[in-house]
């Protein structure tokens, strides 16, 4: 028997309120739990919708347009193998890295006076961080409180450390989908979109969480070759002493 979970346990693994748990199953985006007496037990399957709801919005999607999306994805198909297919895709995009903090902790994180309140109001609207209803703040992903402390702590301003990462998803997005289209026109069968049975979809996901590793890899060798190269042109003379 896989893991169970309370409501509040579920919910921290998740990322989101307990609230958010109870408004996603009153839309019908999540099943309702295994009743133990008046106890309900949540197990890996609603954790994987949880984080499949939470990338989709993340892409842009509203409640009622993930809904319609799991309602197409769903025909035809048995409950067992959508499950099987949303756990194979929140293995292959990685586990969610969210983690939700005090504000307190968050601050403290960064140089002193760093956050301002005009920051924090910008990297809510980039969707880098978001308000609790807890008066907590919830970070899509824990690395950048890593990353982003570790620039500011360089002496680089927070709004110029967010100009950079609004600049950057730019291309990010751009060779992602490059990748994927990879994907879909040389590893893909061309029906996969209309008919896939379950181990065809492990497998197809296998194969793509393959590509995710091996393009991950590309990725940082060229951006290290391009590193050492435009910084041997501009800082010839500093890394030469």
């Amino acid at each position: 028997m896989g893991s169970e979970y309370r409501l509040d346990e579920l919910a921290r693994r998740a990322g989101v309120a307990s609230t958010t748990v109870r408004l996603y199953q009153s839309r019908g985006l999540l099943a309702p739990p295994r009743l133990e007496g008046r106890t309900g037990w949540y197990d890996d399957s609603h954790l994987s919708r949880l984080r499949l709801i939470a990338r989709l919005q993340g892409e842009g999607y509203s409640l009622a347009g993930i809904a319609n999306l799991l309602e197409q994805w769903e025909q035809g198909r048995s409950l067992d193998a959508v499950v099987g297919v949303e756990a194979e895709l929140d293995a292959l995009l990685g586990e969610v890295h969210a983690a939700v903090v005090d504000p307190s902790e968050l601050l403290s994180r960064f140089p002193e006076g760093a956050m301002t309140s005009e920051v924090m109001q910008r990297a809510v609207s980039l969707g880098l961080v978001q308000p609790t209803e807890e008066g907590k703040v919830r970070v899509s992903d824990r690395r950048f409180l890593e990353t982003g402390a570790g620039l500011a702590h360089l002496g680089i301003p927070a709004d110029v450390i967010l100009d950079e990462w609004e600049a950057l998803v730019v291309h990010t997005d751009d060779i992602a989908g490059r990748f994927i289209a990879l994907f879909e026109t040389h590893l893909a069968p061309t029906d996969w979109q209309r008919r896939l049975e379950t181990e065809e979809a492990r497998e197809l996901a296998h194969t793509l969480a393959r590509l995710q590793s091996i393009a991950r890899q590309v990725l940082a060798a060229a951006l290290d070759a391009s590193v050492a190269r435009i910084g041997r042109e501009r800082l010839g003379e500093l890394i030469e002493s």
